[in-house]
């Protein structure tokens, strides 16, 4: 008999300890084939751009801690993003209608808006672009942070 009145396999292996013995292996052994096949990336597959993110109702305090020559990473993954090239700040404007019912652009005192500029590597290839290992679009919704702030921006323009 292969399983005795006791469960076990040729007397000798419970039977819920051989399944979860084989289970463990296939687990491993597919970890081991995923990584086998990572390509692996070289700054030469890599190549820079330059991308346009939008931030928008942000306080003073964070436009004034961004600087030119700021370090990027993603805030979710850690690595690195980019590095800050310039930014355009101006003060955030809303739609206010008007107690006469006119409607008009006004702006929202301690708010701004702007654009900052980043330069980054990425790799880029038929199925798109990837940067600190996030696949970017134009409309990309992302999560930056430095040493010492954290924002969330969307990318308004990629060049490359």
């Amino acid at each position: 008999m292969l399983i005795d009145s006791k469960g076990k396999l040729f007397g000798k292996i419970n039977i819920i300890d051989l399944a979860l013995i084989l289970i463990m292996g296939a687990l491993i052994a597919g970890g081991a084939y995923k990584l086998s096949n990572l390509r692996n990336v070289s700054s030469e597959d890599q190549q820079q751009i330059s991308l346009s993110i939008e931030i928008e109702e942000e306080k003073e305090g964070l436009i004034n801690a961004i600087k030119e020559g700021d370090i990027l990473f993603d805030s979710v993954r850690g690595a690195e993003f980019g590095k800050v090239v310039g930014k355009t700040i101006e003060v955030h404007k809303e739609l206010v209608v008007n107690k006469d019912g006119t409607v008009e652009y006004k702006e929202i005192p301690g708010s701004f808006d702007g654009e900052i500029r980043i330069e980054s590597m990425a790799i880029i290839d038929d199925k798109g672009i990837l940067v600190a290992t996030k696949p970017l679009y134009i409309g990309s919704e992302i999560r930056l942070k430095s040493n010492l702030y954290v924002f969330s921006c969307k990318v308004t323009n990629i060049e490359y």
